[in-house]
């Protein structure tokens, strides 16, 4: 996702120098590291943590994929990270834990085993780094969660918190952790994105949440019990990995806002806006084109996620540049189509998985090479008809 940074930012970014001085301070002394507020590594929960652990094969090894598959995995920009736990591809792990008495520092937002002066994950191993924890010595007292907490950290990027947090929580309510009879206590971000504000409401409406508390900067809780789940995959392109619970997913963020605005396009084409990563050369004639031919321009903001759950539950075919706008194709039905325009040279399977995991056709147009900011050109003509083919 950062492939667009420059090497003369990331060398004069102070971060990470900051971050290896005060590890080398709290490692190995956890009470420092408490009082700091700041955590060096990440530890495993304990083995008898586990409330659920299974594997399932992704989805898009079934034989209707093979062909977009292979393709995809030409000049693929995919990088997969085996660690310890972690199948080796194309199983993903998916696991729910459950630890007691833990810590969440509201500057980060991430559950602490205080005891190891650690953050807890299963995902990860090894240190952490300057994204992960930020010294914070002068703060507020903790506030006292009774019961069982359950957490979304602060994230900008829409499809990791839809894949990596809001589902995740979604498939603990499918597996009967969470019910009316044992509710959670909700933590994440004063002043939080409204998607996840809109998630933390329909969790109070459905009664799957007794409290809502929202952490600032200067702020954490203890909690009795801290409640997490995880999809633990060699590639995070694949960390989705709980179909089954995308129905809940999608109840849960309906319960929480006005109802459904009465949009129902059969053929959406999703624009980035203004956006000034993944540039399309050509995109503007390609809309033209699309128009033309019946498509609805769509364009995702945080602002409007009512009106992305109407759109993309009802499409019958979905074009989009390769992206995180792309993420709600997984509300679509089995029968639509998602159309994923990328650049030749930067492949991946992330949208291929997002479409087979809701059990729908999928189909990859390559434009020209990638260039700078992850932009590329397109041949609008070329495009129209290939996807005219795919509309036959």
């Amino acid at each position: 996702m950062a492939r667009h940074r420059k090497g003369l930012k990331r060398w004069l970014d102070l971060k990470p120098r900051a971050h290896a001085a005060l590890s080398r301070l709290t490692l190995g002394r956890p009470a420092l590291a408490r009082r700091l507020d700041f955590f060096p590594v990440f530890t495993a929960p304990p083995p008898g943590a586990l409330l659920h652990d299974d594997e399932i094969t992704a989805p898009m090894m079934a034989p209707r994929y093979a062909a977009p598959l292979a393709l995809l995995c030409q000049h693929s920009r995919e990088t997969p990270v085996p660690r310890t736990g972690i199948p080796p591809f194309p199983r993903i792990r998916r696991v729910v834990w459950q630890v007691p008495d833990v810590y969440i520092p509201g500057r980060i937002l991430h559950p602490v085993d205080l005891a190891q002066g650690a953050i807890l994950a299963m995902n990860l191993e090894g240190p952490t780094n300057w994204a992960w924890t930020r010294p914070r010595p002068f703060r507020r007292a903790p506030r006292r969660i009774e019961g069982r907490a359950i957490l979304i950290p602060r994230m900008k990027h829409y499809g990791h918190l839809l894949f990596d947090h809001l589902v995740n929580i979604a498939f603990a309510v499918h597996l009967g952790l969470i019910t009316r009879e044992k509710p959670v206590t909700l933590v994440h971000a004063r002043r939080d994105n409204p998607a996840a504000e809109r998630f933390a409401k329909g969790m109070l409406r459905l009664g799957l949440a007794r409290d809502v508390l929202r952490l600032g900067h200067d702020e954490s809780a203890l909690c009795d019990a801290y409640l997490h789940c995880d999809a633990l995959a060699e590639s995070g392109e694949h960390n989705y990995a709980f179909p089954e619970a995308t129905p809940v997913l999608r109840d849960i963020l309906v319960a929480g806002g006005d109802p459904l605005p009465a949009l129902a396009p059969s053929r959406v084409y999703l624009t980035r806006g203004a956006s000034k990563l993944r540039r399309v050369e050509g995109e503007d004639r390609l809309v033209a084109l699309l128009r033309d031919r019946g498509f609805h321009v769509f364009e995702s903001r945080w602002g409007n996620l009512a009106e992305q759950l109407a759109v993309f539950s009802r499409f019958d075919m979905l074009v989009g540049v390769h992206g995180a706008g792309l993420v709600n194709a997984v509300f679509g039905k089995p029968s639509a189509t998602l159309v994923e325009i990328m650049a030749f040279d930067a492949r991946k399977t992330t949208c291929l998985h997002w479409a087979s995991c809701a059990g729908m056709g999928y189909a990859p147009v390559l434009g020209g090479p990638e260039g700078a900011r992850q932009s590329f050109a397109i041949d609008p003509q070329a495009v129209a008809a290939q996807i005219d083919a795919l509309a036959t």
